[in-house]
């Protein structure tokens, strides 16, 4: 059973609605999806809040604090199934134990990030509800105090109109949907660098296999040719020890007979040995043989896995001699935006033209940007970094952060 939580927040008044509305364009979205997407809008969260503040000021005489937070936001976890009516069911609960009202719930089934499981990329939904909190006093207009023990018992109460299973609590922090892509855009990017090692030790591991059977070939060969020495030098022998015999049985009567024994002893056991030898080295010669063969089908089987593994390291080495110039690169295109997809473009040294959303991680902005080349190339100083319309990407951030600052004070100026 899949498990359920809710955590509250105050409410962004200004992007909330555009958001859970679908206004705002997402790249963590799929559009396709949308559709299964269901809402529930009692009013707005500004007639809401106007209603609250006059509330208040008729309850105490003064106006609402800058800092009060009367509107809240529930982020509830939810499954596939999940629908409208069970989470209106369950905002009844909640106002019923708490006193607390939820006038608008919105259920997203689009959002997610695609997850690299080292073969291929897979789509992983994050399946989520937002219920909004009118969270004070219907008469006074003062927020609505809980504390740690009736959030908790909040969490029970979502677990059972949900029929899901209640998650366990944790100091962990929530991610937000854009810190949630995140990680998983770091954990593809982890994985990468973890397959890249991996073809490097299978490099080394064949190239030390082949290095072996060299050696034992080697040693093989030294020992055959040492061998072949032997049996030369005996077969010298042999020749001798028979005109040896010859010359003596011409003249037997002038030798000693045990003289003319021991020299046919002699010859016998050249004979064996001469055949030992013999015998050995055709053994050796067919270990050798073996071991040429084996060393053939070592080498053609380790250059196939070395050529493979090479094609998939040489746009990667080549662009990027130190990898951790490669994870810096990813990163800084992550955080900007750039899909997973067309980072591997990048990668292996092709140009991609980018159309979305660029965020600057420095000023905390996104830009609206259309038809911006993207490319990974080396710097005058050989660097290898990230260009944006043949612009260095820090330098063309800072470009649009200008261009922004100067549309902002004109349209200032033509307000005085």
């Amino acid at each position: 059973m899949a498990k359920t939580c809710i955590r509250v927040e105050a409410c962004n008044i200004g992007s909330s609605e555009r958001h859970n509305l679908r206004s705002k364009e997402l790249d963590y979205i799929r559009p396709e999806l949308t559709h299964r997407n269901e809402q529930w809008v009692e009013c707005s969260i500004a007639e809401v809040h106007r209603d609250i503040t006059e509330k208040y000021k008729e309850a105490t005489g003064q106006g609402l604090q800058k800092k009060a937070t009367p509107i809240r936001e529930g982020v509830i976890v939810i499954s596939e199934e999940t629908t409208i009516q069970q989470l209106q069911d369950l905002a009844e609960k909640l106002e019923e134990r708490f006193g607390v009202h939820a006038f608008q719930i919105y259920t997203h089934k689009d959002e997610g990030a695609n997850v690299w499981d080292g073969k291929e990329e897979a789509w992983k939904p994050n399946y989520h509800a937002h219920m909004i909190f009118d969270w004070t006093d219907g008469h006074t207009g003062k927020t609505v105090k809980l504390n740690r023990h009736d959030m908790a018992e909040m969490q029970t109460i979502t677990a059972e109109c949900l029929n899901m299973e209640r998650g366990v609590s944790s100091d962990k922090k929530h991610l937000s949907a854009m810190q949630y892509k995140n990680k998983m855009e770091t954990e593809k990017a982890e994985q990468l660098q973890k397959d890249i090692e991996q073809l490097n030790r299978a490099y080394t591991a064949g190239t030390e296999k082949i290095t072996t059977v060299q050696k034992k070939l080697s040693t093989a060969q030294k020992e055959l040719n040492s061998m072949k020495t032997d049996i030369h030098i005996n077969e010298a022998k042999e020749a001798a020890a028979k005109a040896g015999k010859t010359v003596f049985n011409a003249v037997t009567s002038v030798f000693n007979v045990g003289e003319v024994k021991r020299q046919a002893k002699e010859i016998e056991t050249l004979k064996k040995e001469n055949y030992n030898l013999s015998f050995k080295n055709q053994n050796l010669e067919g270990q050798l043989r073996t071991n040429n063969i084996e060393m053939r089908r070592v080498q053609e089987t380790t250059d196939r896995q070395i050529k493979a593994e090479a094609s998939k390291l040489k746009p990667i080495t080549n662009l990027f001699p130190e990898m951790e110039n490669a994870q810096e690169n990813i990163e800084e295109l992550q955080t900007m935006g750039i899909q997973n997809k067309d980072i591997r473009q990048l990668l292996i040294g092709k140009e991609i033209y980018y159309t979305g959303n660029l965020y600057d991680k420095d000023k905390r902005k996104s830009y609206q940007v259309k038809n911006v080349k993207i490319d990974i190339s080396k710097s005058q100083n050989g660097i290898t970094t990230i260009w944006l319309n043949n612009i260095h990407f820090k330098n063309f951030l800072k470009e649009l952060w200008n261009t922004l600052q100067k549309t902002l004070d004109n349209g200032n100026w033509l307000h005085r």
